[in-house]
């Protein structure tokens, strides 16, 4: 299997990147690739829970602060956090699943559920 995870600086963990279509992987690419996400996906609060520390702290600076060039800085860090925060976030309620959509649309839509209740 091709390698589909790369260490992404900006956000800490590893993330997807997909060359193809979800669907052109076989069964059990996808199977080896949502099991390693799972993985990643594992470690997203405890990134996120850093950089809302990292922003906390760069908030009490702000606060301490009275040259305005400085404010300016430590307010665009505090948004670059932020902006992480939101993609992280986004990422961790990003759950493909691992059978083709043809094969999704023969089960009922309880069905689909269910599966991702698990």
């Amino acid at each position: 299997m091709e390698q589909v995870f790369n260490f992404e600086e900006r956000l800490g963990i590893e993330v997807p990147y997909l060359e193809k279509d979800w669907q052109e992987y076989s069964l059990n690419e996808r199977t080896s690739i949502l099991e390693k996400w799972e993985l990643m996906r594992g470690r997203i609060p405890a990134q996120i829970a850093y950089f809302e520390s990292e922003i906390e702290s760069l908030q009490e600076n702000l606060h301490q602060e009275e040259d305005w060039d400085k404010s300016l800085q430590l307010m665009q860090l505090v948004s670059d956090y932020a902006s992480r925060i939101n993609d992280l976030n986004i990422l961790f309620r990003t759950q493909p699943d691992a059978e083709p959509f043809y094969e999704m649309a023969q089960h009922s839509p309880n069905d689909e559920h269910h599966a991702r209740e698990k």
